[in-house]
């Protein structure tokens, strides 16, 4: 391959989308032979304290929209507001800059990849000599201004739909190609030993992000609600939330058809073997849901570019949006109930499911790469 390039990757850590997505673009290009590859979160290294903040302000979010004050909704539309030339666009387009610079000097990469909506690269004497290719992989289904500040060289976007609303605010269509959003290759797996494993009962079982409420007397009550279906069987995964976790599993300890998971690396078996998955509406989530072709059904998505996503999937036919727990109940049993709704689910699910993302992405990048161990696009 003669040179070997060094490559960025700036992430942040708000939610754990974006990191996801860094970490499945490294281990792509590191099996297509470029294993120098770093990952590193902006925020984190420049702010560390600031950046501890807004996590902690991210992560309540939900709890707060639950209560009627979705500040990280009025955030994201105030901010997708902004005229792309205005002062306050200008100093985001600043955040990180100073570490940025030491950044690049330290690293020296050949290419820089975004996947968090930062601002365009610092200008500098001292960096004009690096000169890097920059692109950016958008991690939603929709397209926040902030997304365009950094003025790429390419931008790589989960739909020709995302690709069209950016052409109309004037990015090239040259600089954008559709890929889809990069997941891990455990969720493409997961599809094929869904379809291929032979169920031995009529028992449906309903997969549910605990995240999906604000709080666990809210999560409670959906999950009793769903039990009032026939035949069904809850597996309700908590994440790292293990305070959640604990509660759930003594609330529900005689209850046989209740199963409470903590973090787990087997989500995509789980998948698997679910009729349906209930989850946040987060581009990343969304999209291993896809890939693993479940029936995707999401509960009142709160304000910013989770409704957005939402929304765009449920027009596509690709997932059912709820705003109460009791119409997305009725919503669950009419799936269940019927072969035609489930078909037309899985047929929408088809309609946007992309192939390889990341291995697309390195071959456009390097189009030297090895041969990818899919097929592709």
């Amino acid at each position: 391959m003669g040179h070997e390039p060094q490559i960025l990757i700036l992430t942040a850590d708000y939610g754990e989308g974006h990191h996801q997505v860094s970490k499945v673009l490294q281990q792509s290009l590191i099996r297509n032979g470029y294993s120098q590859v770093a990952v590193v979160d902006l925020f984190r290294e420049a702010y560390p304290v600031l950046n501890k903040i807004i996590r902690y302000l991210y992560r309540q979010s939900l709890y707060a929209a639950s209560l009627g004050i979705p500040y990280y909704g009025w955030t994201y539309h105030l901010t997708n507001q902004l005229p792309m030339k205005g002062k306050i666009a200008a100093w985001m387009n600043s955040l990180g800059g100073d570490r940025l610079k030491k950044i690049i000097l330290q690293y020296q990469p050949e290419v820089i990849i975004y996947t968090f909506p930062f601002g365009s690269l610092p200008s500098s004497e001292a960096l004009s000599a690096i000169r890097p290719r920059t692109a950016v992989v958008i991690t939603d289904f929709d397209v926040h201004r902030r997304w365009l500040f950094a003025r790429p060289d390419h931008y790589f976007v989960p739909t020709s739909d995302v690709k069209e609303a950016m052409v109309r605010q004037g990015v090239p269509e040259s600089r954008i190609t559709v890929t889809g959003i990069p997941v891990r290759e455990s969720f493409y797996d997961a599809a094929m030993i869904g379809s291929c494993s032979a169920k031995e009962t009529d028992e449906h079982v309903i997969l549910l992000m605990a995240n999906v409420c604000g709080t666990l007397h809210s999560l409670s009550k959906l999950i009793g609600k769903l039990l009032l279906l026939s035949g069904v069987r809850i597996q309700v995964i908590c994440g790292r939330q293990e305070g959640w976790r604990r509660r759930l599993a003594e609330s529900w300890e005689d209850d046989a058809r209740v199963d409470v998971f903590g973090f787990t690396d087997q989500l995509h078996v789980l998948m698997s073997s679910a009729c349906c998955v209930i989850t946040k509406a987060g581009g990343v989530t969304l999209s291993e849901t896809i890939q693993a072709g479940v029936p995707i059904f999401i509960l009142n998505p709160f304000l910013g570019q989770e409704k957005e996503n939402a929304l765009y999937l449920q027009r596509k036919g690709a997932a059912v949006v709820a705003f109460t727990i009791h119409d997305l109940v009725l919503q669950i049993q009419a799936m269940i109930s019927s072969e035609p709704i489930k078909q037309s689910m899985m047929n929408g699910l088809l309609a946007v499911r992309q192939k390889t993302s990341a291995d697309h992405i390195v071959r456009h990048l390097f189009p030297e790469a090895s041969p990818l161990r899919r097929g592709g696009i």
